[in-house]
Formats: C-alpha cells, structure tokens, sequence
C-alpha cells in the first residue's frame, strides 16, 4: 500500500484554517501492450484531464496483454505469437522496462496473464490448445519454471482469460471453445492449480465467454461473451469457488449488428455500473448495477476508435481509457459518477495496435484539510479533493521540523472525510498530516 502525507500547522483554538495553494489534482501513469513489438507507456493528469507523452517502454514480440506485480516492481506481458511469457523490471523514476528473463508460455497464442494477490506468482491463459500455467515468481522478479498446467479436455479448446477471486483461493476460467467458466483451487504458496469439487459452469452453447470480472465486494461476477455479444451475471459462492447465474443481457442495441465480437468488461470501483467493448459496432456499453440483486440496466452506447479490444477504468473512477486496435489510437472519455455515463474529452493518443491498457497511481490527489473548533479543544477535521476509494489517516505533532514525532489520531473507513477529535497537546500550536492510502 503507498502512502502520501500532507502536513500543515494550524492554530489551535480557531474558528477554522484551509490549506494554502491549489492541491495537486494527481497523476496516474498507463502501460499499453499492442501488436506493433513494444510496450508504450504515457500518464494522465487527472484534474486537466490530460494524456502525457507517449513514449516505447520497451520492445518485445506481441506483447497482447499485461499485468504489473503487487509491489509494483515488476511487469509482466504474455508474448502472443512466440508462445512466451516476459518479466521485466520497473524503473520507478522513469517507468523504463527492463527484461529480466522469458520462458515459453506451455501453450499456443498465450492471451491473457495475472499476477496473482499474493505476488508470488503468474497465471497464463494459452488459447491454442486450452490450457493453464501458473509460474513462480523468483526473489529477482524472473519467472520460474512452471509449477503447474492444466490442460483443458475437448477438440478445440480456447482458454481466453484466468480471474482470481478475492481470497486468492479460486482460479475461474473463462474457455471461449467449451463455452465453460472453470474453476480450480489455487495455493499461491505452491503455485498449484487443481480442480475444484464444482469444476464447470456452462453458458449458452456458442456464446464464446472471454472475459470475466468481479464487483467490488466479491459477491457477484460478469462474463462477455465474445460470439453472442452478451454479458452474464453470475452470483458467486466465495467458499466453494462457484456460480449461479441470474442474468443474461446483450451489450448491442435493441436493433442488434450484425458481426459484432465483444472484448473487455470492467466494473467500476464504485461498483454502480460496468462496462464492455464491441468491435464491429465499435463501442462501449455502460451498465447500471442494481446494488441489491447485481441487475443490469442498459444505459449508454458510446462510440469509440475502431476495434476497441480492451479498455481500463482508471483506478480513481473518473475516466475510462479505451484502446483501439484498428484506428491506431487511444481515447480518454470522462465518467459521470451519478450515472455512469462517457463522454468525450478528444484527448486521444496515436499508439500503433494497442490491445490493452494497464493504469497505475503514481500521486494521488493532495487532499485538503480543513478544521473547524467545536470546543476549546475539540475540533472537526474535513478533507477536501478526496476520493471514495482511499483510506485517509490523521496525525497530529507538537514539534515543527525534523525528527518530529506522529500521533495517529483516526483511521478513516474508505472514503471518509470528517473526523471529529480532540487534541491532547496543552499548546498554542499544533501540527496536523493527513496520509493516504492507495
């Protein structure tokens, strides 16, 4: 978990003190795999609403789709064409990736990898020929030889996407050619994949699921279906690794395209709505979730580049960034947090076939802390510029300068923003800092 702290002296005993100076509005910087032999990376100001530079973070074959460690250390991509998995290591001054080792991948036209909770170790999805491979991950951020390998049964086979649930315990697996969900138990210690009691959910023959994601709290999970243009909503038994579906919905409009495949599909952190992508009608569709039962409700088409393979919610909620592999760009659209809507910002960046965007925080916003004196030593503290997602602490100090000693004084829940406390100190003067964690 990274920290950034904000520190600023207020008098004790006032009526109320705003920070001085306009805070900073965050920056989050964005890893891009593609089909053109790199790894671009560029940035995003989140309060101009602004792409940085795209730039080359390195050049490897097919890099189609990547995943970053837990420490943020390291990167990882599956190398399409090949057959192969990389590791690469994090310049965290300049976000520069480094090869450290690549080892084949055990399977055909690897298109999707996870790193799993725990940082220990890489899950790999290989298409041609269905199956699964877990690789440890070493001390140095190499990757290992393979601890395990499931290979799917059946003539054809097509494992597209491996999802992790919240324990780290369950490994699902959507396969495209089976038109199953599988589910294996997984033991991030050992690096070891196997099957669960209740191995098999089916969806409608020839629907073609690729993708799956979680809600926020685990309780539910959505799968596209790439042939059917459809999204399934699935109930989900965290103790036994199961599901129970409760919706199907299509994610074109009521007069249908013809040719349409679908793509990504993400939840966003609030958990009030999701998202897919269309290619062939070129768009993505944004959901309201209905927070009791996980309903969907149909409520945007918002046209893209051509061929939008996948797209990210940035961590903070507030934008999507969306890939098109065919137009050779990358768009920025805003999100509406009351609806969940996009819209456009015609910020757009040129990237050669771009298939998958991987946003990271690098500063998140500066939050602003404000008091106000409910008693001669009570007061209550409110942050400004906050966001729902993060975890904000406050301290507080008697003594100005190096070497200062911190007092906790309240942990908030997540997105929390006024604290009602009293101060211990006797003094005129105290210092106050706010941290927050993401």
């Amino acid at each position: 978990m990274k920290r950034f702290l904000l520190t600023l002296w207020i008098v004790f005993c006032i009526g109320s003190i705003n920070g001085s100076g306009a805070p900073a509005s965050g920056l989050e910087r964005f890893y891009v795999g593609t089909y053109s032999g790199r790894i671009y990376q560029s940035t995003l100001d989140l309060g101009a609403a602004l792409f940085g530079t795209i730039t080359q973070a390195v050049a490897t074959t097919d890099p189609s789709f990547i995943a970053m460690a837990p420490n943020r250390a390291f990167l990882y991509c599956v190398n399409e064409s090949p057959g192969t998995v990389s590791a690469f290591s994090i310049n965290p001054t300049n976000g520069s990736l480094k090869l450290l080792n690549q080892v084949p991948s055990n399977g055909g036209a690897p298109a999707h990898i996870v790193v799993d909770r725990s940082g220990k170790n890489v899950i790999v999805a290989n298409y041609n020929g269905g199956s699964v491979t877990v690789f440890p991950i070493q001390t140095s951020g190499k990757l290992g030889t393979a601890s395990s390998h499931i290979q799917h049964p059946g003539t054809s086979p097509h494992a597209h996407c491996v999802t992790l649930d919240r324990g780290n315990q369950f490994a699902l697996v959507c396969d495209k050619g089976l038109d199953q969900i599988r589910s294996y138990v997984f033991d991030a210690t050992a690096g070891t994949l196997t099957t669960n009691k209740t191995l098999i959910t089916t969806v409608a023959a020839g629907s073609g699921p690729r993708h799956m994601t979680f809600d926020p709290e685990y309780k539910r999970a959505y799968v596209i279906c790439e042939s059917s243009s459809t999204v399934v909503g699935f109930n989900y038994d965290g103790e036994n690794g199961t599901l129970t579906s409760f919706q199907t919905v299509s994610t074109l409009p009521p007069a249908g395209f013809g040719g349409n495949t679908t793509a990504e599909i993400a939840v966003h952190p609030s958990g009030k709505f999701l998202y897919g992508s269309n290619r062939g009608f070129n768009s993505i569709v944004v959901y309201a979730i209905e927070s009791s039962t996980g309903i969907l409700t149909p409520v945007q088409q918002q046209a893209t580049g051509a061929t939008p393979r996948n797209f990210a919610i940035d961590p903070t909620g507030g934008f999507c960034i969306v890939a098109g592999q065919v137009s050779n760009d990358i768009r920025l659209y805003r999100i509406n947090q009351d609806t969940g809507s996009l819209s456009e910002t015609g910020k757009r960046l040129t990237a050669a076939a771009p298939v998958c965007i991987l946003p990271i925080i690098l500063q998140p916003p500066q939050p602003v802390l404000s008091v106000q004196a409910i008693s001669n030593n009570t007061f209550q503290f409110t942050l400004g510029n906050t966001l729902s997602l993060f975890t904000y602490q406050l301290y507080n100090a008697y003594y100005l300068g190096t070497g200062t000693n911190w007092n906790l004084l309240a942990t908030g829940d997540p997105g929390q923003i006024r604290f009602v406390l009293t101060n211990q100190f006797g003094a005129e003067f105290f210092q106050a800092g706010v941290v927050t964690n993401y």
